[in-house]
Protein backbone atom coordinates (compact mmCIF):
# COMPACT_ATOMS: atom_id res chain seq x y z
CA UNK A 1 0.00 0.00 0.00
CA UNK A 2 2.70 2.08 1.05
CA UNK A 3 4.77 1.31 -2.06
CA UNK A 4 1.92 1.99 -4.32
CA UNK A 5 1.23 6.01 -2.96
CA UNK A 6 4.91 6.27 -3.41
CA UNK A 7 4.85 5.62 -7.16
CA UNK A 8 1.58 8.03 -7.67
CA UNK A 9 3.51 10.57 -5.52
CA UNK A 10 6.32 10.25 -7.98
CA UNK A 11 3.92 10.39 -10.77
CA UNK A 12 2.50 13.53 -9.63
CA UNK A 13 6.05 14.87 -8.95
CA UNK A 14 6.89 14.40 -11.90
CA UNK A 15 3.54 15.84 -13.67
CA UNK A 16 4.03 18.90 -12.00
CA UNK A 17 7.80 19.23 -12.82
CA UNK A 18 6.97 19.02 -16.65
CA UNK A 19 3.80 21.33 -16.18
CA UNK A 20 6.00 23.92 -14.59
CA UNK A 21 8.99 23.46 -17.40
CA UNK A 22 6.46 23.99 -20.13
CA UNK A 23 4.82 26.89 -18.38
CA UNK A 24 8.30 28.33 -17.79
CA UNK A 25 9.54 28.38 -21.07
CA UNK A 26 6.36 29.89 -22.61
CA UNK A 27 6.18 32.74 -20.43
CA UNK A 28 9.52 33.58 -21.14
CA UNK A 29 9.01 32.82 -24.88
CA UNK A 30 6.38 35.28 -24.85
CA UNK A 31 8.21 37.66 -22.98
CA UNK A 32 10.86 37.75 -25.05
CA UNK A 33 8.51 38.40 -28.14
CA UNK A 34 6.60 41.30 -26.63
CA UNK A 35 7.28 44.32 -28.23
CA UNK A 36 6.30 47.71 -27.41
CA UNK A 37 3.15 49.07 -29.61
CA UNK A 38 3.06 52.56 -31.00
CA UNK A 39 0.37 54.44 -33.32
CA UNK A 40 0.52 57.20 -35.75
CA UNK A 41 -2.46 58.98 -35.83
CA UNK A 42 -2.98 59.70 -39.76
CA UNK A 43 -6.70 60.26 -41.59
CA UNK A 44 -8.83 59.25 -43.90
CA UNK A 45 -8.13 56.05 -46.54
CA UNK A 46 -8.67 58.23 -49.39
CA UNK A 47 -6.21 60.73 -48.60
CA UNK A 48 -1.94 60.72 -48.26
CA UNK A 49 -2.00 60.80 -44.46
CA UNK A 50 -2.77 56.85 -44.16
CA UNK A 51 -0.42 55.66 -46.59
CA UNK A 52 2.27 57.57 -45.98
CA UNK A 53 1.76 57.30 -42.31
CA UNK A 54 1.15 53.39 -43.24
CA UNK A 55 4.79 53.83 -45.17
CA UNK A 56 6.94 55.04 -42.01
CA UNK A 57 4.83 52.10 -39.91
CA UNK A 58 6.34 49.78 -41.80
CA UNK A 59 9.88 51.24 -42.27
CA UNK A 60 9.91 51.40 -38.19
CA UNK A 61 8.87 48.22 -37.77
CA UNK A 62 10.89 46.59 -40.14
CA UNK A 63 14.07 48.91 -38.96
CA UNK A 64 13.89 48.78 -35.79
CA UNK A 65 14.91 46.13 -33.09
CA UNK A 66 11.69 45.63 -30.51
CA UNK A 67 9.36 48.01 -32.15
CA UNK A 68 5.95 47.76 -33.71
CA UNK A 69 4.39 50.58 -35.15
CA UNK A 70 0.83 50.77 -36.73
CA UNK A 71 -1.09 53.69 -38.75
CA UNK A 72 -4.70 54.63 -37.20
CA UNK A 73 -7.52 55.67 -39.39
CA UNK A 74 -8.58 59.28 -37.96
CA UNK A 75 -10.51 62.12 -38.96
CA UNK A 76 -7.51 63.94 -39.79
CA UNK A 77 -5.30 66.92 -38.33
CA UNK A 78 -7.42 67.97 -35.38
CA UNK A 79 -7.81 65.23 -34.24
CA UNK A 80 -4.61 64.05 -34.49
CA UNK A 81 -2.41 66.89 -32.35
CA UNK A 82 -5.25 66.02 -29.53
CA UNK A 83 -4.71 62.67 -29.49
CA UNK A 84 -0.36 63.12 -29.64
CA UNK A 85 -1.17 65.59 -26.50
CA UNK A 86 -3.37 63.37 -24.84
CA UNK A 87 -0.58 60.49 -25.30
CA UNK A 88 -3.72 58.20 -27.02
CA UNK A 89 -1.63 57.73 -30.11
CA UNK A 90 2.41 58.38 -30.21
CA UNK A 91 2.95 60.15 -33.32
CA UNK A 92 0.25 62.03 -35.72
CA UNK A 93 0.78 63.86 -39.02
CA UNK A 94 -0.88 67.55 -39.08
CA UNK A 95 -1.25 70.19 -41.14
CA UNK A 96 0.60 73.06 -39.93
CA UNK A 97 -1.82 76.23 -39.41
CA UNK A 98 -3.32 73.31 -37.35
CA UNK A 99 0.07 72.11 -35.51
CA UNK A 100 0.69 75.91 -34.78
CA UNK A 101 -2.24 76.91 -33.50
CA UNK A 102 -2.14 73.77 -31.03
CA UNK A 103 1.04 74.40 -30.16
CA UNK A 104 0.44 78.46 -29.37
CA UNK A 105 -3.29 77.45 -28.29
CA UNK A 106 -4.93 79.78 -30.19
CA UNK A 107 -8.04 79.06 -32.94
CA UNK A 108 -9.66 75.88 -32.61
CA UNK A 109 -7.53 75.47 -29.00
CA UNK A 110 -8.10 77.04 -26.16
CA UNK A 111 -4.86 75.93 -24.69
CA UNK A 112 -1.31 75.31 -25.85
CA UNK A 113 -1.00 71.83 -26.71
CA UNK A 114 2.03 70.14 -25.76
CA UNK A 115 3.57 68.92 -28.89
CA UNK A 116 6.50 69.11 -30.97
CA UNK A 117 7.56 68.66 -34.39
CA UNK A 118 9.69 65.06 -35.28
CA UNK A 119 9.90 66.07 -38.77
CA UNK A 120 8.46 68.30 -41.71
CA UNK A 121 6.70 66.00 -44.33
CA UNK A 122 4.94 67.41 -47.72
CA UNK A 123 2.84 70.21 -48.78
CA UNK A 124 -0.31 69.48 -49.01
CA UNK A 125 -2.03 71.72 -51.71
CA UNK A 126 -6.13 73.28 -51.47
CA UNK A 127 -8.16 71.65 -54.32
CA UNK A 128 -11.36 73.49 -54.44
CA UNK A 129 -13.52 71.26 -56.60
CA UNK A 130 -16.67 71.56 -58.86
CA UNK A 131 -17.53 69.74 -61.90
CA UNK A 132 -17.98 71.74 -65.09
CA UNK A 133 -21.68 71.88 -65.21
CA UNK A 134 -22.14 74.15 -62.23
CA UNK A 135 -20.51 77.43 -64.19
CA UNK A 136 -18.65 78.05 -61.15
CA UNK A 137 -15.32 79.99 -61.60
CA UNK A 138 -14.56 81.64 -58.68
CA UNK A 139 -14.65 81.18 -55.00
CA UNK A 140 -17.18 84.03 -54.36
CA UNK A 141 -19.57 82.11 -56.33
CA UNK A 142 -20.25 79.49 -53.75
CA UNK A 143 -22.35 82.15 -51.69
CA UNK A 144 -25.55 80.82 -51.65
CA UNK A 145 -24.16 77.02 -52.96
CA UNK A 146 -23.58 73.28 -50.50
CA UNK A 147 -20.02 73.42 -50.18
CA UNK A 148 -18.41 70.21 -48.45
CA UNK A 149 -15.90 71.54 -46.02
CA UNK A 150 -14.04 68.28 -45.67
CA UNK A 151 -14.54 65.62 -42.51
CA UNK A 152 -15.21 67.49 -38.97
CA UNK A 153 -11.81 67.39 -37.27
CA UNK A 154 -9.64 67.16 -40.52
CA UNK A 155 -7.34 70.06 -41.32
CA UNK A 156 -9.47 70.29 -44.63
CA UNK A 157 -11.86 71.29 -42.80
CA UNK A 158 -9.58 74.26 -40.84
CA UNK A 159 -7.83 75.51 -44.49
CA UNK A 160 -11.31 75.49 -46.12
CA UNK A 161 -12.86 78.02 -43.35
CA UNK A 162 -9.52 79.70 -43.59
CA UNK A 163 -9.63 80.30 -47.17
CA UNK A 164 -13.38 81.49 -47.37
CA UNK A 165 -13.35 83.92 -44.67
CA UNK A 166 -10.42 85.30 -45.67
CA UNK A 167 -11.63 86.26 -49.24
CA UNK A 168 -15.28 87.77 -47.58
CA UNK A 169 -17.64 84.80 -47.47
CA UNK A 170 -19.06 83.78 -44.61
CA UNK A 171 -19.72 80.25 -43.66
CA UNK A 172 -23.40 81.79 -42.67
CA UNK A 173 -24.01 82.64 -46.45
CA UNK A 174 -23.31 79.09 -47.47
CA UNK A 175 -24.68 76.01 -46.99
CA UNK A 176 -21.62 73.98 -44.85
CA UNK A 177 -21.79 70.22 -45.35
CA UNK A 178 -18.86 68.41 -43.62
CA UNK A 179 -17.65 65.17 -45.31
CA UNK A 180 -14.72 63.03 -46.09
CA UNK A 181 -12.81 63.12 -49.15
CA UNK A 182 -14.60 59.76 -50.80
CA UNK A 183 -17.84 61.17 -49.63
CA UNK A 184 -17.11 64.57 -51.37
CA UNK A 185 -16.31 63.11 -54.30
CA UNK A 186 -19.21 61.12 -53.94
CA UNK A 187 -21.28 63.76 -53.51
CA UNK A 188 -20.18 65.95 -56.66
CA UNK A 189 -21.07 63.01 -58.91
CA UNK A 190 -24.80 62.82 -56.72
CA UNK A 191 -25.31 66.45 -57.49
CA UNK A 192 -25.73 66.85 -53.44
CA UNK A 193 -23.18 69.12 -53.20
CA UNK A 194 -21.88 72.47 -55.62
CA UNK A 195 -18.28 72.01 -54.75
CA UNK A 196 -16.20 70.93 -51.78
CA UNK A 197 -12.34 71.16 -50.34
CA UNK A 198 -9.88 68.32 -50.40
CA UNK A 199 -6.69 69.24 -48.86
CA UNK A 200 -3.59 66.65 -49.90
CA UNK A 201 -0.92 65.83 -51.88
CA UNK A 202 -1.01 66.11 -55.69
CA UNK A 203 -1.85 62.96 -57.03
CA UNK A 204 -5.06 62.41 -54.64
CA UNK A 205 -6.82 58.97 -55.14
CA UNK A 206 -10.29 60.57 -54.40
CA UNK A 207 -9.85 63.54 -57.16
CA UNK A 208 -7.97 61.07 -60.10
CA UNK A 209 -10.91 58.75 -59.74
CA UNK A 210 -13.52 61.94 -59.95
CA UNK A 211 -11.29 63.53 -62.95
CA UNK A 212 -11.67 60.53 -64.87
CA UNK A 213 -15.56 59.92 -64.19
CA UNK A 214 -16.67 63.28 -64.31
CA UNK A 215 -16.06 66.82 -65.87
CA UNK A 216 -13.95 67.77 -62.91
CA UNK A 217 -12.82 71.65 -62.82
CA UNK A 218 -10.10 72.84 -59.85
CA UNK A 219 -11.62 76.52 -59.23
CA UNK A 220 -8.11 78.65 -59.02
CA UNK A 221 -7.37 81.49 -56.80
CA UNK A 222 -6.27 84.66 -58.18
CA UNK A 223 -2.95 86.61 -57.56
CA UNK A 224 -4.89 88.76 -55.13
CA UNK A 225 -6.54 86.37 -53.19
CA UNK A 226 -3.31 84.30 -53.00
CA UNK A 227 -1.98 87.32 -51.36
CA UNK A 228 -4.95 88.00 -49.13
CA UNK A 229 -4.87 84.63 -47.55
CA UNK A 230 -1.20 84.25 -47.36
CA UNK A 231 -1.33 87.48 -45.03
CA UNK A 232 -3.33 86.60 -43.14
CA UNK A 233 -2.48 82.82 -42.54
CA UNK A 234 1.71 82.52 -43.04
CA UNK A 235 1.47 79.07 -43.06
CA UNK A 236 -0.24 79.07 -46.68
CA UNK A 237 1.67 80.00 -49.60
CA UNK A 238 1.18 79.92 -53.39
CA UNK A 239 1.22 76.77 -54.97
CA UNK A 240 0.87 75.81 -58.53
CA UNK A 241 -1.00 72.58 -59.63
CA UNK A 242 0.61 71.65 -62.82
CA UNK A 243 -1.80 71.06 -66.08
CA UNK A 244 -1.91 67.59 -66.63
CA UNK A 245 -1.86 66.44 -62.72
CA UNK A 246 -5.62 65.48 -63.00
CA UNK A 247 -7.72 63.94 -66.14
CA UNK A 248 -9.10 67.22 -68.15
CA UNK A 249 -7.43 69.53 -65.96
CA UNK A 250 -5.46 71.45 -69.38
CA UNK A 251 -4.04 74.52 -67.64
CA UNK A 252 -2.40 75.52 -64.81
CA UNK A 253 -4.24 76.17 -61.31
CA UNK A 254 -3.20 78.75 -59.19
CA UNK A 255 -3.76 77.41 -55.70
CA UNK A 256 -2.58 76.89 -52.15
CA UNK A 257 -0.15 74.79 -50.29
CA UNK A 258 0.43 73.98 -46.74
CA UNK A 259 3.56 72.23 -44.97
CA UNK A 260 2.45 68.93 -42.99
CA UNK A 261 4.45 67.54 -40.09
CA UNK A 262 4.65 64.27 -38.11
CA UNK A 263 4.07 65.52 -34.46
CA UNK A 264 5.49 63.62 -31.05
CA UNK A 265 4.62 64.37 -27.75
CA UNK A 266 6.82 66.79 -25.94
CA UNK A 267 7.70 63.84 -23.09
CA UNK A 268 8.98 61.48 -25.87
CA UNK A 269 11.98 59.85 -24.82
CA UNK A 270 14.63 61.85 -26.72
CA UNK A 271 16.49 58.37 -27.79
CA UNK A 272 12.97 57.64 -29.17
CA UNK A 273 12.69 60.68 -31.69
CA UNK A 274 16.74 60.09 -32.88
CA UNK A 275 15.37 56.97 -33.96
CA UNK A 276 12.20 57.26 -35.68
CA UNK A 277 13.95 60.69 -37.11
CA UNK A 278 17.20 59.03 -38.61
CA UNK A 279 15.82 55.98 -39.74
CA UNK A 280 12.84 57.70 -41.80
CA UNK A 281 15.24 59.64 -43.48
CA UNK A 282 17.65 57.03 -43.81
CA UNK A 283 15.22 54.77 -45.77
CA UNK A 284 13.44 57.85 -48.11
CA UNK A 285 14.35 55.31 -50.68
CA UNK A 286 11.46 53.16 -49.24
CA UNK A 287 9.09 55.46 -48.55
CA UNK A 288 8.97 56.97 -52.52
CA UNK A 289 7.82 53.88 -52.99
CA UNK A 290 4.49 54.73 -51.17
CA UNK A 291 4.27 58.59 -52.90
CA UNK A 292 6.46 60.81 -54.74
CA UNK A 293 5.70 63.50 -52.15
CA UNK A 294 8.00 61.80 -50.10
CA UNK A 295 10.67 63.78 -52.39
CA UNK A 296 9.91 67.10 -50.19
CA UNK A 297 10.92 65.43 -47.16
CA UNK A 298 14.73 66.12 -47.49
CA UNK A 299 16.53 67.70 -44.31
CA UNK A 300 16.96 71.46 -45.94
CA UNK A 301 12.71 71.09 -45.29
CA UNK A 302 13.06 70.12 -42.12
CA UNK A 303 12.09 73.54 -40.14
CA UNK A 304 9.54 74.78 -42.83
CA UNK A 305 7.50 74.90 -38.97
CA UNK A 306 7.49 77.84 -36.56
CA UNK A 307 6.75 74.90 -34.22
CA UNK A 308 10.45 74.19 -32.18
CA UNK A 309 11.81 70.73 -33.35
CA UNK A 310 11.75 67.68 -31.00
CA UNK A 311 15.28 67.52 -29.12
CA UNK A 312 15.63 64.09 -30.38
CA UNK A 313 15.40 65.60 -33.87
CA UNK A 314 17.92 68.42 -33.02
CA UNK A 315 20.58 66.04 -31.67
CA UNK A 316 19.84 63.77 -34.89
CA UNK A 317 20.82 66.93 -37.27
CA UNK A 318 23.90 67.83 -35.45
CA UNK A 319 25.31 64.71 -37.02
CA UNK A 320 23.00 63.37 -39.69
CA UNK A 321 25.76 61.02 -40.64
CA UNK A 322 25.69 58.79 -37.18
CA UNK A 323 24.21 55.41 -37.74
CA UNK A 324 20.56 55.05 -36.79
CA UNK A 325 20.50 52.17 -34.45
CA UNK A 326 23.44 52.82 -32.71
Amino acid sequence: MIAAFEAIEQSLLLRLRAFLVIFFLFTSLSCSEVQPTFSIATGGPAGLYYPIGGGMASIWSERLPNVNVKAEVTGGSVTNVIQVARNESDLGIAMADVVNDAYLGQGRFPEALPIRVLFTAYPNIVHILTLEQTGIEDVRQLLGKRVSMGAAGSGTAVAAENVLTSLDVDLSEISPIYLSFSETTSALKDGTIDAGFVVGGLGLAAVTELSVTRDLKLISLTEKQLATVSHRFPSYASYVIPSGTYNGIEERVNGLGIWSAVVVHKDMPSNLAYQLTCTIYDALDELLLVSRVAEAMTISNIRKLTVPLHEGTELYLKDTSQRCNS
